[in-house]
């Protein structure tokens, strides 16, 4: 079985100006085998595992959902999606023409 979507995404930041959508278990996996090549992280760890639970089959994908925001929430890493997408929220000038 393959990648699980989220219900909705999670933004975290990987860098002091980067920031990652993670919006299903396939992207979990990716930042959690980074996370955990330079961590000894047992939650982490843990997280990882039921990611490929998931996509086994064997949890549901709210288990991961809700594990891996309080994983990135703990680690200081979970950002707001309003300040991670600016541009959903910002108000429109110039109805996107470009001034001659």
């Amino acid at each position: 079985m393959g990648s699980v979507d989220f219900a909705s995404p999670l933004f975290v930041r990987t860098g002091r100006n980067l920031v990652q959508e993670v919006a299903s278990t396939g992207d979990a996996i990716d930042f959690l085998l980074d996370w955990t090549e330079t961590r000894h992280d047992i939650l982490a760890e843990t997280l990882l595992r039921a990611c490929y639970d998931v996509q086994g089959g064997r949890k549901p994908v709210a288990t991961v959902e809700r594990g891996f925001e309080h994983f990135a929430r703990r680690a200081g890493v979970l950002e707001d999606p309003l300040a991670a997408i600016p541009w959903m929220t910002a108000g429109r000038r110039g109805g996107g023409h470009v001034p001659a």
